[in-house]
């Protein structure tokens, strides 16, 4: 049975015009699911539903079979972590932490060894008397989630923790993050506009899009696999050009491109493809290859400009489908704008998805 239910839950900001309308998702023990979105897309929203700041206007917020819904937030026994730290400036890095637990009138003696073990998971120990203006970003970020969890909450949410943090920090306090929420098997709903971060850290990821969910699933399956165009978009297919569907056959169907068929896996939520429907090819900038343009496969194109990318070069070239990047190694055939070439596909990796008619 899953940990975390969120039954049909509606939030309206104006009237008639719901941010979220009939939301449902399961979270399982244990598991850190990440809601992954543009902004405006509800995901907040849904948060803050469940930490008990914002009262639905309609559905159901259950945890561990208990219904959470009217429940103000101090009575929800959960641990929550703002995008801002929302540390104490005037109490040290001990009291901050120790702060819910002494609201619990947790024993002094219980109140002194949890917060030692809190800090020593993160890796504080050693600067409990220090206050939160003496601590870099990311230690301040480790007495937020310290605090968060030495509470040992039911739930444990997340809302965009990192975006203030420069981008090594970043990468190290994924990790973090995820060392901690693993190592002490709390369910965890996180919020983040990034890909990059909820690709690297989440065990589901939900894509959210004007308070819906367009697809839901592992992180190898939406970065792999999208399923709508939306999804498509925003994790990263740089590429996409709209075709005709040719034939379908063994699962698979082809389209033309740019004179030549090609075959490709499809994904749609609306139903089977058939000749003569259109379709929406995507692909990313390393699952094509640039040939010099005497050579005679691929699809022949133009040069319009290159970046340097350390490892690799990126490359905006001109064809008579379109404009697509294509992402080289750096140490291949370097080719200047101006310069003819050949784009030859890698279609394993391509994409199809139906339209909506």
């Amino acid at each position: 049975m899953p940990h975390l239910e969120i039954h049909d839950l509606t939030v309206s900001y104006e009237k008639n015009k719901p941010t979220l309308e009939r939301f449902s998702l399961n979270v399982e023990q244990g598991e850190l699911l990440s809601l992954l979105g543009p902004s405006g897309c509800g995901k907040t929203t849904t948060l803050r539903s469940v930490a008990g700041f914002i009262q639905p206007d309609a559905g159901r917020i259950v945890i561990n079979d208990r219904d959470y819904t009217r429940l103000p937030p101090n009575k929800r026994d959960i641990g929550l972590v703002f995008q801002s730290y929302a540390l104490f400036p005037h109490l040290t890095v001990f009291y901050n932490v120790a702060f819910g637990l002494r609201m619990r009138r947790i024993p002094k003696a219980e109140v002194h060894s949890r917060v030692s073990n809190a800090l020593k998971m993160v890796g504080l120990e050693a600067f409990a008397d220090r206050r939160p203006s003496q601590l870099s970003g990311g230690q301040q970020q480790r007495v937020a989630l310290a605090r968060a969890t030495v509470i040992e909450p039911q739930v444990l949410l997340l809302d965009e923790p990192l975006s203030n943090l420069d981008a090594r920090l970043r990468v190290d306090m994924r990790q973090e993050i995820r060392r901690l929420q693993q190592q002490l098997g709390i369910t965890t709903l996180y919020v983040t506009h990034d890909q990059v971060e909820a690709m690297s850290i989440s065990d589901r990821v939900v894509v959210m899009n004007q308070g819906a969910i367009e697809q839901i699933g592992t992180p190898e399956r939406i970065f792999a696999a999208p399923e709508t165009v939306f999804v498509a978009d925003f994790m990263g297919f740089d590429n996409h050009f709209s075709a005709a569907v040719l034939s379908v056959k063994d699962g698979k169907l082809t389209v033309n491109w740019g004179g030549a068929p090609i075959e490709l896996q499809w994904r749609s939520k609306l139903g089977s493809p058939h000749p003569g429907a259109r379709a929406e090819i995507f692909f990313r900038a390393d699952n094509a290859s640039l040939l010099a343009g005497t050579e005679r496969q691929g699809l022949p194109g133009q040069v319009i400009l290159h970046t340097f990318h350390g490892n690799s070069l990126r490359y905006l070239v001109e064809t008579q489908v379109g404009e697509f990047s294509i992402m080289q190694d750096s140490a291949s055939e370097r080719f200047e704008p101006g310069a003819a070439v050949r784009v030859r596909p890698h279609t394993e990796k391509w994409i199809a998805i139906l339209e909506e008619t």
